[in-house]
């Protein structure tokens, strides 16, 4: 009796390893040779020595793939122009490197974290100079400038998946290998009033070092220069018509930072009475007030007062007044403590850090952060796990 078809195989198997691989063609740009990651070596020449935020990348590659190919030499390429790393190389060659990395090592290192059995790569025979051609390559990357960011971060939570469901700050700030602050920051800035933006701009370009032709060098230091931090945790939650006060210079910086933690539609500009008394304060006379009591001599006591007590009189009154929100724990005086000779020094009451304005929890998480140093956040959570 014949076998039937398919006895004997393990389909689950089957059907797993054609889903990997779907998977792993998925994760690898079509149309461009591939290799395995433990085909590839660094080159020695690589003047990035410390590769920062690998694990970031590599999930990033497991969700996303690799979208941009490494570009990779042969190794008698690379031997010729660095003919001191020839044993090296010759060694690696020997285990099986077929080719050495020119730009891409940090990709290289998130792939195998990720485990990827395939990484794209372009491959270059003609390299005048490796390390010119290394160098061209990181300071020609031009990457968006914070508001371009904000703008494309917005567009993504925008999109929806197969199944209708939008992407959270922090599932995009995943996918993307960056922080989940560093996504609401950006978003924040689209509520920035069109100059603010571009202060914002100014600024960027200015951290790196881009040269704006349309800046005149003696007007640099008139430019409103404002970080992303300062913009997007206070600018950005001003009303716009407070954001064009500040403009116009009717809002200090100091007053924006203590508006920000107000509800935008309740937001209005403070009025400053010592600022706006201090020219009547020097041209009108002063006005009329009451007159300052006689001195006293001894054993009188000032209009007003009761005449003082002494000590074999009975204890003296308390003088102490009491806030009206808060109750008398003595009414009428009655049980209250005498008072001793020597009044202890009252502690300074610490001024409150302002209000949190709890719109949603990623929100409330930011201003938590910016508000208490790492010693109250670990208290916190402490507090928070009981």
């Amino acid at each position: 009796m014949s076998q039937k078809p398919g006895l004997g195989r393990n389909l689950a198997a089957e059907r797993a390893a054609r889903k990997a691989a779907t998977q792993q063609a998925r994760l690898v740009p079509q149309g461009l040779p591939t290799v395995h990651p433990d085909r590839l070596m660094p080159s020695p020449e690589n003047g990035r020595k410390k590769l920062l935020k690998i694990e970031e990348l590599a999930a990033t590659l497991l969700t996303d793939g690799m979208n941009t190919a490494m570009t990779v030499v042969p190794p008698d390429v690379y031997t010729a122009i660095y003919p001191q790393h020839k044993e090296a190389v010759s060694q690696r060659v020997a285990e099986g490197v077929l080719f050495v990395v020119h730009h891409g090592h940090r990709r290289l290192a998130a792939a195998r974290a990720a485990g990827l059995a395939e990484v794209p790569i372009l491959v270059r025979n003609d390299v005048p100079s490796l390390r010119i051609a290394a160098i061209q390559e990181n300071l020609q990357r031009m990457g968006l400038n914070p508001i371009e960011e904000g703008v494309e971060f917005q567009a993504a939570l925008s999109e929806k998946d197969e199944s209708g469901k939008q992407l959270s700050q922090r599932e995009l700030a995943r996918r993307v290998g960056c922080s989940q602050t560093y996504v609401s920051h950006r978003v924040a800035l689209l509520r920035l009033v069109p100059q603010l933006r571009q202060a914002v701009v100014d600024h960027w370009m200015k951290e790196q070092r881009i040269e704006d032709g349309e800046v005149n060098e003696e007007r640099e230091d008139e430019r409103l220069l404002l970080p992303v931090r300062e913009a997007a945790t206070v600018y950005a939650r001003l009303h716009p018509d407070m954001q064009e006060a500040f403009l116009r210079g009717e809002l200090a910086a100091s007053q924006a930072t203590v508006l920000s933690k107000v509800p935008a539609d309740q937001q209005t500009i403070p009025v400053d009475v010592a600022v706006t008394d201090d020219c009547a304060a020097i041209t009108e006379e002063p006005a009329a007030g009451p007159q300052l009591p006689e001195p006293r001599t001894e054993g009188t006591a000032p209009q007003g007062f009761a005449p003082a007590t002494r000590a074999e009189d009975g204890p003296r009154p308390s003088r102490v007044r009491t806030p009206q929100h808060q109750a008398d724990p003595y009414p009428g005086g009655a049980g209250a403590p005498e008072k001793s000779a020597t009044t202890a020094p009252v502690a300074p009451v610490e001024e409150p850090r302002g209000v949190i304005v709890v719109r949603n929890v990623e929100e409330l998480a930011t201003s938590i952060r910016e508000l208490l140093n790492q010693n109250e956040l670990k208290m916190l959570a402490e507090l928070l796990a009981r």
